[in-house]
C-alpha cells in the first residue's frame, strides 16, 4: 500500500519545482453528480421511509450507480445494514440520553441488591434464590407497578414507530 517509486519521484520533482499543495490539482471532465447534497438527502428520505430497501432498489429510485449509492449510505450518511435494516452508525443523542438512564437505572437496582446480599455468604445456588425472592417478595407494589408503566411507555412507543427503534 506504500506508493510507487515512480510516484514518489514525481512528487520530489513536483516540490522542487515549488508545488507545496497536498491538494489534487482541478481536472476537467464531468463533475461527480451523484455525491452532492440533494441526493444525499433524497437518498436519505427514501431509506427512513422503507429501511428494508435493498441498494440494488435504491439506485433505480434514485438514478445513480451502485457504487455511488453504497458511498452515500456508508461514508456521507454513516448508516450501516443491520437485521436486513439501514440504520445510522452513531447513536443520536436522545439514543443516548436513554442508555444513560437506563444504565443508571440498572446500577441503582444492582447496588440496592448488593447491598443487601453483602453480608450474606451463600453456599448453594438454591440458597441464592431463596434470598432473591424473599427481597423481591418484600418490595412495595409500587416498586413493581412504575416498571410495568415504564415497560408499557417503552413498547408503545416502538409500536408507533412500526419497530423501527430510532427515531426520526
Amino acid at each position: 500500500s506504500a506508493p510507487s517509486r515512480t510516484t514518489v519521484y514525481r512528487w520530489f520533482s513536483e516540490f522542487k519545482m515549488g508545488c507545496t499543495s497536498t491538494e489534487d490539482t482541478p481536472r476537467s471532465g464531468r463533475p461527480k453528480e451523484a455525491t452532492n447534497a440533494e441526493i444525499a438527502k433524497q437518498v436519505h428520505r427514501i431509506v427512513l421511509s422503507d429501511r428494508k430497501m435493498k441498494l440494488r432498489e435504491l439506485t433505480e429510485a434514485v438514478g445513480i450507480s451502485k457504487e455511488r449509492a453504497g458511498y452515500i449510505l456508508h461514508d456521507v450518511l454513516e448508516m450501516k445494514k443491520l437485521s436486513a435494516r439501514w440504520v445510522p452508525r452513531l447513536l443520536i443523542i436522545d439514543q443516548k440520553q436513554q442508555r444513560i438512564d437506563d444504565s443508571t437505572t440498572v446500577w441503582r437496582c444492582c447496588s440496592v441488591i448488593e447491598r443487601t446480599f453483602f453480608d450474606v455468604l451463600f453456599t448453594s445456588n438454591e440458597e441464592v434464590i431463596t434470598e432473591t425472592e424473599a427481597y423481591f417478595e418484600g418490595l412495595d407494589v409500587s416498586y413493581y407497578r412504575k416498571g410495568i408503566e415504564m415497560l408499557e411507555n417503552r413498547y408503545t412507543k416502538c409500536i408507533v414507530l412500526e419497530g423501527n427503534y430510532i427515531e426520526e
